[in-house]
């Protein structure tokens, strides 16, 4: 594992027992999360609307509660049910197709449903409650920070921004704060890159599965955007062991943390990819304009806080592909 320390729920002598509520549980994050706490003997249990039976399957151990996080009364009936609930992982969310497509239910989950969790963290009063934010809080491009990697404190105006689920993002963040300072509970907040893995259902970020899961099943894949353009990555193992350690860790000094990750061009992503598979046809599509998203950030205060580093892009990328080809049945790389 990369990394250094391990929280474990003995780091917590306030709490006789740590226990976590994972929102989203078996999502394309959510359920490596729950993974990451079952390994850890930690007790979860996943509250989903319309849960993947075929991710549950794989997470024997945790338990399953139906949860409409835009409900105030459903979420309230999680934590009548597991009272001993000390820790929220809340990653029920819509991605940005979604709520481009339904700003109706995009509102009622990503607005009302995070002000419902909030209201859970001060009436359970909480160890702590992280939620995922993302590299869109910065807008939607690189050139407002010039060449440089972006921090925390970087911050653009409503007109650098692209996503409507950005600037839910932006207002997450504030309304969370706002939380903290009234009420003294901890909520903490991690902005992610692009996360990518096998196994991402739904978003509009697919290129970041089909990128390597296609040639991992030797098929063809042409990327939607030029080969100049610049990202950076996250593997998505990574991503749930930083929610989980900062989860976790006893005090945490800051409440926002880019996730970090590495930067590179499409066109290295696609050698990064046949590093692994020689034959892997990856093209891109000149004719689009790159990604609007921030293309360097500054993963340092999320590293220190929590003592873990990112495994380099190229290991990812091998999980990635290797995944896709065990789960078709094929031999990894």
């Amino acid at each position: 594992m990369y990394g250094i320390r391990f929280y474990k729920p003995n780091d917590f002598p306030n709490y006789r027992r740590v226990k976590f509520l994972v929102t989203g549980g078996t999502g394309f994050i959510g359920w490596r999360v729950v993974r990451n706490l079952l390994q850890r003997k930690t007790p979860v249990v996943v509250g989903e609307l319309n849960a993947d039976a075929n991710v549950t399957a794989r997470l024997p151990g945790a338990e399953l509660v139906q949860l409409d996080v835009s409900d105030a009364n459903s979420v309230k009936a999680v934590f009548q049910k597991h009272p001993d609930i000390t820790h929220v992982i809340h990653l029920a969310y819509l991605m940005s197709a979604e709520v481009e497509a339904n700003p109706h239910l995009g509102a009622s989950v990503n607005i009302l449903g995070m002000i419902n969790l909030f209201d859970a963290a001060v009436r359970q009063k909480l160890a702590r409650l992280v939620f995922t934010s993302s590299e869109t809080y910065y807008g939607a491009s690189q050139k407002p920070y010039g060449d440089r990697d972006v921090t925390e404190d970087d911050f653009t105006s409503p007109a650098e921004h692209f996503f409507t689920y950005g600037m839910m993002k932006v207002l997450n963040e504030f309304t969370a704060q706002k939380y903290v300072k009234k009420h003294g509970i901890s909520i903490a907040c991690t902005r992610p890159p692009v996360v990518f893995g096998y196994g991402r259902k739904r978003g509009s970020v697919l290129w970041a599965e089909d990128f390597a899961t296609l040639p991992a099943l030797g098929k063809p894949v042409t990327l939607p955007f030029p080969a100049r353009t610049r990202d950076s990555w996250i593997y998505v193992d990574d991503c749930a062991e930083q929610l989980v350690r900062l989860a976790l860790k006893p005090q945490i000094s800051h409440f926002a943390y880019n996730n970090g990750g590495e930067t590179v061009t499409a066109a290295k992503l696609a050698e990064s990819v046949r590093h692994w598979l020689p034959d892997a046809q990856i093209s891109f599509d000149e004719s689009k304009p790159t990604t609007p998203l921030i293309d360097r950030m500054d993963g340092r205060r999320l590293e220190n806080e929590i003592n873990f580093q990112l495994r380099p892009l190229s290991d990812g990328v091998r999980a990635h592909i290797n995944e896709a080809r065990v789960a078709t049945g094929l031999k990894p790389v």
